[in-house]
């Protein structure tokens, strides 16, 4: 049995490709909205819960794992961290995949969320962040002239998270992506944006589209660089990913 650490499109994709070679998968997402993305299948068992490495551990002794596929998104470091170190821990293999990371032309670049919420201290003008619902803490204080929007998931948590550090409704855009250039266009021109902060999500986050149209638009866009974390056995295609697994057999 394969363990994959789910909860993104490229994982949903290389879950099905092992299932369709025979494979038998158990998948973990953090949420119950990543778990009802996964397509049901014979020989797939999905868990939806944060799991700390103790966790991982646990549940790859009770279901006998032998590979560890981290297909989180380049954002999860911990994650990350704890599934290297939980592997390491039982002598379970480790593959990750990654999204390659893009090059931005035209973008401005901040190491962290934090430093890149310090650059817009004084900004008055109206600013769009589409960073997910889990660092938006650090923008917040920001939000006392209202001119911060959240794009975030439609989902409960994700709502009631916003509402929590102060967001009014008027500036939470609940809704699930990707997106065409054209329709981040149209965003951008109905809440008067003039920067949107983002993370390099790579191309399948449709992180191409929403920065094309913000040059378009002269909207300045603010780059949230990924963590630096030392993978082992990493794979930027997953057909190469596919195929060493399969060797393995």
């Amino acid at each position: 049995m394969i363990f994959i650490l789910s909860g993104t499109k490229d994982s949903r994709i290389i879950i099905k490709n092992l299932l369709d070679r025979g494979h038998i998968i158990l998948a973990s997402t953090s949420t119950d909205y990543g778990s009802e993305l996964i397509e049901n299948h014979e020989n797939l068992k999905v868990i939806s819960a944060n799991l700390n490495q103790k966790d991982m551990e646990n549940v790859m002794i009770s279901h006998g794992i032998k590979l560890l596929i981290d297909a989180t998104h380049p954002y999860a470091q911990e994650v990350s961290i704890n599934a290297i170190n939980a592997a390491k821990n039982l002598s379970v293999s480790y593959f990750r995949y990654e999204r390659e990371k893009m090059d931005y032309q035209g973008a401005i670049k901040y190491p962290s969320f934090r430093s890149a919420a310090k650059a817009l201290e004084n900004c008055k003008k109206n600013i769009l962040l589409t960073i997910g619902s889990n660092n938006i803490d650090y923008f917040s204080y920001l939000n006392t002239s209202s001119n911060i929007y959240v794009r975030v998931l439609p989902t409960v948590n994700s709502i009631k998270k916003c509402l929590s550090l102060g967001f009014s409704p008027k500036h939470i855009i609940g809704i699930q992506g990707p997106f065409s250039k054209n329709f981040n266009k149209e965003m951008y021109k109905q809440f008067n944006i003039k920067y949107v902060v983002t993370k390099d999500s790579g191309y399948i986050g449709g992180t191409r589209e929403k920065i094309d149209a913000a040059l378009e638009c002269g909207v300045k866009v603010i780059i949230i660089e990924r963590p630096e974390i030392e993978y082992e056995n990493i794979y930027f295609d997953i057909d190469n990913l596919i195929n060493d697994i399969n060797t393995l057999r």
